[in-house]
């Protein structure tokens, strides 16, 4: 694509400069209008703008790359088409069972069927393993509850474990702390 759009460009400035460099001939005299005076006269500058470098390499990338793309699987789906041509339907024998990718009529769909896409057996029964994982979790959530409840009834320690051993020295320090309490009080001075 970039010696299309260079071929374009330059097609274009030639075309015009043709047209304007023709010197015509007026009572014996030449004139044309083509040609720059050259007298040196006054700052030469050169307008600022910003770069076009990179919306060039831009396009001329994507016209590649959708070439690289299109041309290829154009082929593709131009041969299916033409030479293979939608599926048949026939009679099945018997003993026969068809492949779940055997359903569909183009080729193309057949072959992401077989190929990418999951069979209909395996979508149904990843859904059944969700399914059985979100009634896991709510059982989880159900006994959660209601540890949380017997927590909260008995006053016990705030956790949402269950480890005897600390359970075992929790009792006897709250134990060893009404003991206390019993004999000296709540009038306690140092």
């Amino acid at each position: 694509m970039v010696s299309w759009s260079a071929i374009g460009r330059s097609f274009g400035t030639n075309l015009f400069k043709n047209n304007i460099k023709t010197p015509y001939v007026l009572q014996n005299v030449n004139f044309s209008v083509g040609k720059k005076l050259a007298s040196d006269h006054g700052h030469r500058t050169m307008a600022l703008q910003p770069s076009r470098w990179q919306w060039h390499k831009f396009k001329d990338m994507f016209h590649y790359y959708l070439m690289v793309g299109f041309i290829p699987v154009g082929a593709i789906i131009f041969y299916t088409n033409v030479f293979i041509g939608p599926a048949q339907l026939t009679p099945t024998p018997e003993d026969y069972h068809p492949k779940h990718w055997e359903y569909h009529r183009h080729p193309i769909t057949r072959f992401i069927a077989r190929y990418i896409h999951n069979s209909p057996q395996q979508e149904y029964e990843k859904f059944l393993h969700f399914i059985d994982e979100e009634a896991q979790r709510k059982k989880i959530r159900a006994l959660e509850k209601e540890v949380e409840q017997k927590m909260a009834e008995r006053n016990d320690y705030q956790a949402y474990y269950y480890r005897p051993m600390v359970n075992k020295y929790l009792r006897i320090e709250r134990k060893v702390g009404d003991d206390i309490m019993d004999r000296i009080g709540d009038d306690y001075k140092d």
